[in-house]
């Protein structure tokens, strides 16, 4: 199993190598500030308000985002009770947030869905980070009619998700031919012989990225000298290794699930491959704290969350707040696109002015809000937005 899409972290790797884990927005703590789903629906009807529900990994092998992304849409929505709740109907409304764990389970996931429509009379959901997950749930939506909003997952593998087109489901993420140009300007820029291998898997989203990426490679002047596609769940890197290194690679590229990446990475140490720079796309498996970058060489460091497309009152918001919770850590940026994900959904509920899922589908996709990710407007043909993404190199100080 394995996250998308990520944020980029270091990866203790050999010395020599600064690469970098792109983390489904990447390491993050397996326990759950949420109650038990019996206390959250105890709730929710006590309080008699609207519901948005959500299932989300808390435990289990995806769990990396559960944490900073349900923060991250609590803040929002109890931003918007402080404020007085939503007008519905002609009168004001709280909301309530019902998160149920879905254990990294594709299938409880979407099972969930429908509780939380059925049962917990959810007017809309908020997704987590992972096609594992959120296309299971995004499905769900579709067949029970109700809007969901997700983030996290590049925009053309949440498009391909569905080949007739979503129309209840929305995701806001940033672009897989961005995401490759940008890596590839990246590695180019980087003092090298110009000698790349691009690692993949045979997961849909590498599928997406894999010929971007080779395209973008050639682009900006470097020469691919392996191209390996692996299984998910691949431990023996070995070989693949080899051929690299007699290869004579200087540079290393790929998008692999967590556990691969990280055998990967205790692999090459070994190996006797020393890439000057390199770029992972990987999961939560990454150490977000280390850095493994020679002191003589850059640092690669990808981003999809800045606090700059956040207005000042938007970023006062959450630096405060979710700032302080992941100061340091990549959790930072998960947490913050939480954030936004909640944004579109409670300005298109006020705009709405109602919770019938047809009227607040609509509002969604007229969606033309600031939010802490940006400006967020929805293609009316993939139903995704896409937000940003860069590469940068950090020079050593000294």
């Amino acid at each position: 199993m394995r996250v998308r899409p990520r944020m980029l972290t270091a990866l203790g790797l050999a010395a020599g190598l600064a690469l970098v884990m792109a983390v489904s927005a990447c390491s993050g703590s397996a326990g759950s500030p949420t109650a038990d789903a019996a206390a959250a629906r105890s709730t929710a009807s006590a309080r008699a308000t609207i519901v948005v529900g959500a299932t989300l990994a808390l435990t289990g092998a995806l769990d990396a985002d559960g944490a900073p992304l349900e923060a991250g849409y609590r803040l929002q929505i109890a931003g918007v009770n402080a404020a007085g709740g939503i007008t519905v109907g002609g009168a004001k409304e709280k909301l309530t947030l019902v998160v149920l764990n879905n254990g990294s389970n594709p299938a409880t996931a979407s099972a969930q869905a429908s509780e939380l429509v059925r049962r917990d009379h959810a007017v809309a959901l908020l997704g987590f980070a992972t096609p594992q997950l959120v296309l299971p749930v995004a499905a769900a939506a579709e067949d029970l009619q109700v809007p969901f909003l997700t983030s996290l997952l590049p925009v053309e593998a949440f498009a391909a998700g569905d080949k007739t087109g979503w129309t209840y489901s929305w995701d806001l993420c940033y672009d897989e031919q961005q995401q490759a140009a940008a890596t590839a300007k990246a590695l180019a820029a980087v003092p090298s012989d110009k000698k790349i291998v691009l690692f993949t898997d045979d997961e849909p989203d590498s599928a997406v990225e894999g010929p971007l990426y080779a395209a973008a490679f050639k682009a900006d002047g470097l020469h691919v000298v392996g191209d390996y596609t692996v299984g998910v769940g691949t431990t023996d890197f070995s070989s693949f290794l080899a051929d690299a290194k007699a290869a004579g690679a200087q540079l290393l590229a790929g998008q692999l699930s967590p556990a691969d990446g990280a055998a990967l990475s205790r692999e090459l140490a070994a190996s006797g491959l020393h890439p000057k720079a390199g770029l992972l796309a990987t999961g939560p498996d990454s150490d977000a704290g280390s850095s493994p970058a020679d002191p003589a060489q850059d640092t690669l460091l990808a981003v999809y969350w800045r606090p700059g497309q956040a207005s000042p009152g938007q970023l006062a918001a959450v630096a405060a707040t979710l700032g302080r919770t992941y100061a340091g850590s990549p959790d930072y940026a998960t947490a913050a696109i939480g954030y936004a994900v909640a944004q579109v959904l409670t300005d298109a509920l006020a705009r709405a002015g109602s919770v019938n899922p047809g009227r607040l589908n609509a509002a969604i996709g007229r969606t033309d809000a600031p939010t802490v990710a940006g400006l967020i407007r929805f293609s009316q043909f993939t139903h995704t937005a896409t937000t940003s993404y860069s590469v940068t190199s950090v020079r050593p100080r000294g």
